[in-house]
This record gives C-alpha cells, structure tokens and sequence, in this order.
C-alpha cells in the first residue's frame, strides 16, 4: 500500500497544476506559523504577557466570525479566483505591517494589519479543500495530493517558528513580517496562473442564499452522514492538545525538568518532529478503505503518552513522549481530514471544513484553559492527566460514530469537481451533481481508437479525465477537446444517431454517464436543460428540443 501511494506521489508531482498549488500552500502556511510568532514577541516587546494574551485573542476571534462567509466564497463558483485574492490581500497587509513595524508607528496599527492577515488565512484551508479535487485527475491523485499538503502541514509546524527564530535574531519582528509578506507573493502569484482553471462566469451553480443559511444546511447535511459529526468533534478536539501544550513547554521545561528556557524550544521541536514522522507514517494507511480505527488507535495513544509523561515526568521520558504525541496528532488531523474530505456534502464541501477551522480555534482555547485550572490547582503534572481525560472522555463519545464514519465517507469527490467543469452540469446543484458523479464509470481509450463513430446509435454522454480526442464529421476535422469538456449529448438530447466521430488522441481517460442518469440529472433542472441544449446547437444550430424532453 505504501508503494502505490509513493507511486501516485510520483504521478502527482507530474501534475504541473497540481504543483503549483501546492508550492502556494506549502509557502502560505510556513507564512502563517512564523506571522505567529513574530506578532506574538512583537505584542510582548510592547506591553508584556497582557498585551500577548490580549493580542491572542484579537488574532482569533475575527476568524470565528467570518466562518459563514469563509464557507460560503470558497464553496462558490470561482474558488481558485476567491485563494489569488486572498493571497493578493495577504501580500499587501504583510507588507503593511512590516512597513509600519520598520517605521515604529504605534503597535496598535501593526497588530491590527496582522489581525487582518489571520483573518484571510482563515480562507485558505477551506478553500484548498475545493480546489485540490478540481486539480487532480483520479482518486489516487487526490490521496496523494492530501498527503502532500499534509507534509506542507506539519512541516510548517517545524519550519515556520525555526524562520521566525532566525529572523528575529537578526531584525526582530520587522523582518518577520516582511518574510512572511515575501512568501504570501510567491503563494499570490503561483495562483494567480490557475484562475484560469475556474468555470467561465455565470456558468456554474451558485448558492444564493444568505451564508449563515448556507452554514446552517452544511451542518444540518453534515449531521445526516453517518458518524460525520463525530469525526468533526474530533478534528476539533485534538487542537486541545496543540492549545495544552502550547503553554505546557515552558512549565514543564523550566519547572519540571529543570532546563532552561530555551528547552521550550527543544520540547516544541521534539513535538514538531513528531509531527512530520506522523505525516510520513500516513503514508502507509491513507490509501486504506478504512481510517477511522487508525483514528481511534492514535487518540488511545494520546491518552496513554499524556498519562504516562505526567505520572513520570523526567527528560529522556519527554524526549520520548512528545515525538509520539506529535505523531498521533499528525496522523489524527491527516487521515481525519482525508475522512472528512470524502464524508461531507459535496457542494458545501468548504463550509463544513470552515466550521471545522472554527472549532479547531475553539479547541485550542480549551486546551489553554484545562492548563490554566490545573497550573492553579495541582500543577503541570495534573495538566496532563487533564488533558489525557479530556481525550478519553472525547474517545467514549464518539468512539459510536467514529466506527460508522467509513461507510459514508464515499462520496466521488474527484468525478463531482471534474463533472461541475463540465458546461452541460455547472448549473446543477450539489446533489444532483453527486448522483450523476456516482452514476459515472471510468473508461480508458488507447491512442487512435475510436470513442464513439458518426450514424452509431448513442447511449452514453463522455466528460474527458485526462487527454485530447479529436473530433470530425463526414470526415473533415472539427476540433481536439480535453480535460473538463464533454461529448455525446446530442444522440441522448434529441434521440437521434451520433453526429460526430471521437478518436483519442493519446491515452484518454474518461468518465462514461449512461443516458437515464444523464437526462434526469440533466432535463430535470431547467437551467442545465437550456445549457445542454444550447451546447449541442453549437454544433447543429438548426436542431429542435424534442417536445418529450
């Protein structure tokens, strides 16, 4: 299993759209870990502790806000369009920051502009969610591009803090700022050559209602999903883990161990490490049918490495313990992301995920708070038993779901985003789109051979994976079609034999839709109807809708 997943790696990276996104995300999030750092020093040099704690706090609730809005652009028509604004915006309000932290004006305009940046980052994850599956060309593609931007993830844990560390011993804060405005220009402009790949304006359907309305139907959708709320409490709950120990690295380096301050940074790094282990180590599961018992078995480890570092806390047990921890939350927030990914509704895919980052904030303010009452009460010891109960409490309640989750988590993630660039079903709303998705089988066409022949009769609509076909009538070129176009739907429309001849080009991979799920799917919404119609007049303007249809 883990050969075939480094194969489709392979096959991925081939992908040059595909690695384009990810050298966008992979730069946005090292961006966003060291902006983390740099802002949270920069609050500390102007005002202490207090100031940190109140700029915490001005960094994550305006991302909690705009969850709606967040859900409801990326889930829109255009959301390659939605990531090169953000970028775009990002660029600017990171150089803003860097500018006036260079300039010394007062800290309040800084800390806003970084608020401002945190906010549009929200976007991001959400949204990649979208893209990636537009981007790939099968199922084994999207695994592996999952798996590469889960690297991205948990290498960003590491590398992020480590440039922010460098940075601010040789400028302080300014420089970080500025960095982190340089890597969102690379993300902005990787992006900006894939808007390209978004449908046409005014061809693709789009959710008038208000977004609030939308984030109610996705969690309401979400909850019809057998065990999809209990994944979603979990990809919350491990944050309070990353919230705990966030405070716990430098009690338990300075108070329990006995190093100095600097072995914060050693435990924090040991936990990174763990982190990327993890990513590499879900390499060999992702590809299986069933994730959740991997799930189930990394948040028993949790339970387990919390409770022992805090019966026996000492330095070769922490120099043991957070890599393993940081290789359960890896696997955790991977294959539960992956899980989820294939178990939410298709066409509010980024909404879900944007609650998801909301409560992912919620998580970790929960963590930081289970430190604090210990730290009153018992100490950093008691902490971690707290946070071990935390977990088991949180394994008992959705241990029920998390069994069940695999068997929703089927939904034909990569056919419905090929399918939506598809002309003939852009306008078909979320369901519809999925049921023609799961209707779909996959063919593959050798060079030179013929998909469908002129005056056959035809009985199945072709939407093109992967290729270039060559179309011709009475044999005298027309045109070469490829990835996101569709052919056949004349003979299906109007009941009429085939009008064309289609031979591949190369090696073609198609989606083949029968004509029963094709005309339901399609006659049975008005706005698709008209645009099939309008489709096959392209190619025979004189021909009349059947009054049937």
């Amino acid at each position: 299993m883990a050969g075939a997943n480094k194969s489709a790696i392979s096959l991925a990276l081939r992908n040059a759209s595909l690695r384009r996104a990810i050298v966008a995300y992979a730069s946005s999030i090292i961006a966003e870990w060291s902006l983390w750092v740099g802002v949270l020093v920069y609050a500390f040099n102007h005002g202490g502790p207090r100031v940190v704690g109140l700029t915490s706090l001005v960094l994550v609730v305006p991302g909690l806000v705009i969850a709606p809005i967040t859900g409801s652009l990326a889930d829109g028509p255009r959301p390659l369009r939605v990531l090169a604004y953000v970028y775009a915006g990002l660029t600017v309000a990171l150089g803003l920051a860097a500018a006036c932290s260079f300039g010394a004006l007062h800290p309040v305009t800084v800390i806003a502009l970084c608020s401002l940046a945190v906010t549009m980052i929200a976007f991001i994850r959400p949204t990649f969610v979208v893209v990636m599956p537009s981007l790939v060309m099968s199922a084994g593609e999207l695994t592996a591009a999952n798996l590469l931007t889960g690297y991205c993830a948990s290498s960003a844990v590491l590398v992020g803090p480590l440039i922010a560390a460098a940075l601010l011993a040789i400028d302080g804060p300014s420089l970080v700022f500025a960095a982190c405005a340089g890597l969102m220009m690379i993300s902005a402009v990787a992006m900006a050559t894939l808007v390209r790949l978004d449908p046409p304006r005014g061809e693709a359907f789009q959710d008038e209602s208000p977004p609030s309305h939308s984030l109610r139907r996705s969690v309401r959708d979400l909850s019809e999903r057998p065990g999809a709320i209990s994944l979603l409490a979990v990809l919350a709950g491990e944050h309070v883990l990353v919230g705990a120990l966030d405070l716990l690295y430098v009690i338990l380096a300075v108070d329990v161990l006995g190093m100095t301050e600097s072995g914060a940074g050693v435990l924090n790094a040991l936990f990174g490490v763990g982190a990327l282990a993890g990513a590499a180590l879900s390499t060999l599961v992702v590809g299986n049918r069933r994730l959740a018992p991997v799930i189930i078995a990394s948040l028993v480890g949790i339970v387990a490495l919390s409770v022992a570092l805090g019966a026996a806390a000492s330095l070769i047990a922490a120099i043991v313990v957070f890599p393993l921890l940081g290789i359960g939350q890896s696997i955790v927030d991977l294959t539960g992301r992956m899980l989820m990914q294939r178990s939410a509704p298709q066409d509010a895919l980024a909404s879900v995920f944007a609650v998801m980052e909301a409560l992912t904030s919620v998580g970790t303010v929960i963590g930081t708070v289970i430190v604090q009452i210990s730290l009153v009460f018992a100490g950093a010891r008691a902490a971690l038993i707290a946070i071990a109960a935390f977990f088991a409490v949180l394994l008992a309640v959705t241990f029920r779901g998390l069994r069940r989750v695999d068997a929703s988590a089927d939904a034909p993630v990569v056919a419905i985003r090929l399918l939506r660039r598809v002309r003939i079903f852009a306008h078909l709303p979320g369901p519809e789109l999925e049921g023609i998705a799961r209707a779909a089988n996959e063919v593959s066409v050798a060079p030179g051979d013929a998909v469908i022949r002129e005056g056959e009769v035809g009985d199945r609509y072709y939407a093109i994976v992967r290729g270039h076909v060559e179309v011709s009538e009475a044999g005298v070129y027309v045109r070469t079609m490829t990835r996101g176009e569709g052919f056949g739907e004349i003979a299906l429309l109007a009941d009429e034999p085939r009008t064309a001849t289609v031979i591949a080009k190369d090696d073609v991979d198609l989606l083949s839709i029968e004509r029963a799920p094709f005309l339901t799917a399609v006659t049975g919404h008005d706005a698709s109807a008209r645009t099939a119609w309008a489709v096959a007049r392209e190619w025979h303007p004189t021909l009349l809708e059947s009054p049937e249809r």
